[in-house]
């Protein structure tokens, strides 16, 4: 709603104000517009998930949308916007004319991930050809897709042949002891931030966890494969 509301403002000042867009420099070069949102929300994926491969498609721009010509826009992702699937991606210029802009992407991950051979009925244990690696589109998260298969793991629900697997449909191990302590892992397009804290409940891979951190805040993330907790900001 607030990104809808803010794209409405913009459209109506710039369509009643062209002096202003047209001045010193011309208008902005949408389509080129479009190309460098693409590559650097891809860039931003393939950095935060190595290994996978990005393809990023910008929406179409509003062509009575009349913005000034910006020689060095910036591009940023709201808070919780995902590097997969649909979402708005913002641009911003701060000179010659300061404009903001929100672009609607879609964006598809490809990468490894485990995918069953053959349908498997729940609480089986696949077998060595049972289940192998592909190159597959990621729906969620990178992270929620295991790459290699413990030994003894069971399926805890069926599976068709050629259905991906996600780490939460396969009964692990705990990773995760309550009352050890734990790395947080707080992950944006831009940084990753990480903290120390001490795991409140057990939890295999994929499933939650929640943790205190030293200053006392009680915080709930994803356990990972490698003990670590993976917090969305």
């Amino acid at each position: 709603m607030r990104v809808n509301m803010l794209f409405f403002l913009l459209l109506v000042e710039l369509l009643f104000w062209p002096s202003r867009a047209t001045a010193g420099g011309g208008l902005l070069d949408v389509p080129r517009l479009r190309a460098e949102a693409a590559a650097w929300l891809m860039q931003q994926a393939t950095t935060a998930f190595p290994g996978s491969v990005a393809e990023a498609e910008i929406g179409e721009v509003d062509p009575r949308l009349r913005l000034p010509a910006c020689a060095e826009p910036r591009f940023f992702l709201p808070a919780n916007a995902p590097l997969w699937g649909r979402g708005s991606l913002g641009a911003r210029c701060e000179a010659p004319t300061r404009w903001l802009l929100y672009l609607a992407y879609q964006s598809r991950l490809r990468g490894p991930g485990l995918v069953a051979t053959r349908p498997l009925a729940a609480r089986e244990q696949p077998a060595g050809g049972d289940i192998e690696l592909r190159q597959i589109e990621y729906a969620q998260s990178p992270d929620l897709y295991p790459r290699v298969l413990p030994p003894d793991v069971r399926v805890n629900r069926p599976l068709a042949a050629g259905q991906p697997i996600l780490i939460s449909w396969l009964s692990l191990p705990a990773v995760i002891q309550a009352g050890r302590k734990v790395r947080l892992q707080a992950r944006t397009a831009a940084f990753t931030v990480s903290q120390e804290g001490t795991a409140l409940n057990a939890a295999a891979p994929g499933e939650m966890v929640r943790v205190k951190t030293p200053g006392g805040r009680i915080v709930q993330g994803t356990a990972r494969q490698d003990g670590s907790v993976d917090v969305r900001p």
